[in-house]
């Protein structure tokens, strides 16, 4: 079984310039995913790049934290409605044929 790979949120924040307590405000919000091992907060490297596009949302958009919230679920249900959109294409292109 493959591990996954996790970054330390320490880490994250220096490179990123944001301060622990906006990681930990996404993770309230249910945004994120922190895992803790050792007393020690973790992103997964397989969200870094959703927890990316959020500070930047708020960092460079200066959308304040429902804003992000708002932005965020609307991305996620544009991204099942293109996905639904593409599986009806790929039906249509059967029945057509």
């Amino acid at each position: 079984m493959q591990t996954e790979q996790l970054i330390q949120v320490d880490t994250f924040c220096i490179w990123h310039g944001v301060e622990f307590s906006f990681i930990n405000t996404l993770h309230e919000y249910g945004l994120i995913h922190i895992t803790t091992k050792d007393n020690t907060a973790f992103i997964p490297e397989s969200h870094l790049q959703h927890v990316e596009r959020l500070v930047r949302l708020h960092n460079d958009l200066q959308i304040n934290m429902e804003g992000v919230e708002v932005v965020t679920y609307l991305l996620e249900q544009l991204k099942k409605q293109q996905e639904e959109i593409t599986t009806l294409q790929n039906k249509l292109r059967f029945y057509e044929t």
